[in-house]
């Protein structure tokens, strides 16, 4: 069956279905699981370059700057695991999320949103070229 988009090009997954998409320029990728396993899904993939230096401040919460050192905060790593979170947690709450409304754990493998009060498991992929990620509740 198609899968149909809301007019803001969220996609309408069926019932008992949750789902993400995620592309990048030669790549792209699509999951989906059963919402009596699995109560939200996110992915994102980026390329695996560094961030541009004048992001990490926007991106990382004060806390996460003081957790990682500077060469994590320049990978791309903490932006494509909040990508992934958000699209995880919108469709459940239809809240906008800034980056900062996101905080990665990346040692503990999860992603807190505080305003929703949810935590995400995350799974970070990392090939030569491509960062990938899965986030789910």
């Amino acid at each position: 069956m198609a899968i149909l988009k809301t007019c803001s090009g969220v996609p309408i997954w069926p019932a008992g279905v949750v789902g993400s998409l995620a592309h990048h320029d030669t790549a792209a990728a699509a999951a989906i699981a059963g919402t009596k396993r699995i109560a939200a899904l996110g992915i994102d993939i980026e390329p695996n370059e560094p961030l541009p230096e004048n992001l990490i401040e926007l991106i990382a919460t004060p806390h996460e700057q003081r957790m990682y050192d500077r060469r994590t905060l320049k990978q791309r790593d903490l932006f494509v695991l909040k990508e992934a979170v958000y699209k995880a947690c919108f469709p459940m709450d239809r809240q906008f999320l800034d980056f900062k409304d996101v905080e990665i754990d990346i040692f503990a493998r999860s992603g807190r949103v505080s305003k929703a009060n949810r935590t995400f498991s995350l799974e970070l992929l990392i090939s030569e070229n491509r960062s990938g990620v899965f986030a789910a509740e």
